[in-house]
């Protein structure tokens, strides 16, 4: 019975050394950097990415490194530009609003048998192609734009076009401005009508550009092209 007792006795102080020591347990491996570590935040490298603790930024010789002061000023913090920038689609509810408030609704004179912008919007196709709600099926119309909705938006801009570059182009929203001066030449008023935010001297430049190259069709390749650039994202 004695002898029993002391070999129970010799396995238990057995056991309390090993929980002790640090160096022998399986969850760490002896290495330290659990939950239990004060010093770690998500486990230890061979399980889980353990972010520094320094509230300077990253240790030194860490993956790593925080951003520099001048190019956060310069572009904004990765928590802001990661907003500013993300590639967001546009709503069929927003954009059947802007071609109907910028007067892009196919007063233009176009190719024979070749439908307007507003015209390529209404067909019953292209609703899913730009990421619309399946209702009957209950999905949601898509946050984001695939490369088909990205195309199927370039082609109602490229045929919307040609009624902003009419002589009798009105928009409501944008009520006595015109895209096209006396001149020819595209018109700040009416760059800034389209885009939906001022434009600048670059649009102005790389707009009349095109016009300066080719001037049968460069105003609605501009025109296009600012439309895509400042409707499809961003």
């Amino acid at each position: 019975m004695k002898h029993i007792a002391l070999t129970l006795i010799a396995v238990a102080g057995l056991a309390i050394a090993g929980c002790s020591d640090g160096t022998s347990d399986s969850l760490s491996n002896g290495g330290g950097g659990g939950a239990g570590d004060p010093n770690g935040t998500a486990g230890n490298e061979n399980t889980t990415f353990d972010h520094s603790n320094d509230p300077g930024g990253a240790a030194p010789g860490a993956d790593f490194q925080p951003a520099e002061p001048g190019q956060v000023k310069l572009i904004g913090s990765p928590e802001i530009t990661s907003r500013l920038h993300a590639c967001g689609k546009i709503s069929l509810k927003s954009l059947g609003d802007i071609l109907t408030s910028r007067g892009l609704t196919g007063g233009g004179t176009r190719p024979a048998g070749a439908l307007s912008g507003q015209a390529i919007f209404a067909q019953g196709a292209t609703a899913a192609a730009l990421g619309g709600a399946n209702y009957n099926g209950r999905v949601p119309e898509a946050p984001f734009a695939s490369t088909s909705a990205m195309a199927k938006m370039f082609d109602i801009f490229t045929m919307s076009s040609y009624d902003a570059v009419n002589a009798n182009w009105t928009a409501p929203a944008c009520p006595g401005v015109k895209v096209l001066g006396a001149d020819g030449k595209f018109t700040p008023d009416g760059l800034t009508c389209l885009m939906g935010k001022t434009a600048r001297a670059e649009h102005l430049a790389i707009a009349n550009d095109a016009i300066a190259k080719n001037p049968t069709d460069g105003a609605k390749i501009a025109i296009a092209a600012l439309l895509s650039a400042a409707h499809t994202c961003q």
